[in-house]
């Protein structure tokens, strides 16, 4: 296969975090990568956009630009904002934050602003982060086709801050289905930057009112994507119910679900009923 490229340009608006995805996923699959890495793949492309939008270009205004470029031995993906955005970093501040929070340090479930860039250097072979022509940041990355079962974070991340009272050893651990739910949620749909808030807050209100002793249940049985800023949250909740002597519990997990919530390793900490 002669080396081949990819590049368009969006609205720096988070309703086309699907648009993304969906491209991306094509574009892995016609480079040849297998489904176990073009879900991972996936999901950097997405919170590398997301953050593009939320820490470079100004909603509404100011552009995103993507390229992929493929052959038959690897693909290079480059994302890049114009740094119109009034939070945003330059390469420098950047660079000095994944170094701060690189992955043998840091929590992998503390992924908000850009540093879910420290998600990508797990599932790629080398991560660029340079000041754009277009005035803000370009973050690109590589990885190779063939490279074999992709890498399982959790043995080498660490897990959401565990409370005195439910200590959970960083290794294999054995979890307890409940009894019982004293809540149960529904989740729907796609869980990205586009629809978060309205998602999100229902979930976090009815955390901080529980009592002693509950057991939340998610109930995610349409729920259809989720990226590492979803789990996030999980791990925050998790951590709210563990203070209370309580439990948070994921029900009707699909495949696609479950699969994202494993690479990041909280499936050791929270029970998931598929």
């Amino acid at each position: 296969m002669s080396k081949q490229k990819i590049a368009f340009t969006l609205p720096a608006d988070l309703e086309f975090s699907s648009l993304v995805r969906r491209i991306s996923e094509e574009i892995f699959n016609h480079a040849g990568f297998t489904k176990e890495w073009i879900s991972r793949l996936k999901l950097v492309v997405d919170e590398l956009f997301m953050n593009a939008n939320l820490y470079g270009s100004k909603a509404d205004v100011g552009k995103i630009y993507l390229s992929y470029v493929f052959d038959e031995n690897e693909a290079h993906v480059r994302i890049e904002d114009e740094g119109s955005e009034e939070k945003k970093m330059n390469a420098k501040q950047l660079n000095e934050l994944i170094e701060k929070n690189s992955v043998e340090k840091g929590d992998i479930t503390k992924t908000s602003g850009r540093g879910l860039a420290l998600i990508s250097s797990l599932w790629t072979d080398d991560m660029n982060v340079e000041d754009s022509l277009h005035g803000g940041i370009a973050i690109s990355f590589t990885k190779k086709i063939g490279s074999g079962t992709p890498p399982t974070p959790s043995s080498v991340l660490r897990l959401p801050k565990e409370s005195a009272k439910h200590t959970v050893k960083h290794k294999t651990v054995s979890l307890v289905a409940p009894k019982g739910f004293s809540e149960v949620i529904k989740i729907s749909g796609e869980m990205d930057g586009f629809n978060f808030a309205e998602k999100v807050k229902p979930i976090a209100d009815k955390v901080k009112t529980l009592s002693e002793g509950s057991i939340l249940a998610l109930d995610c049985e349409e729920l259809t994507y989720i990226n590492s800023t979803f789990i996030g949250h999980l791990a925050a909740w998790l951590n709210e119910m563990q203070s209370k002597n309580g439990q948070l519990v994921l029900k009707n997990v699909n495949e696609q679900i479950r699969e994202v919530i494993e690479l990041v390793g909280l499936s050791r900490v929270i029970y998931l009923e598929s």
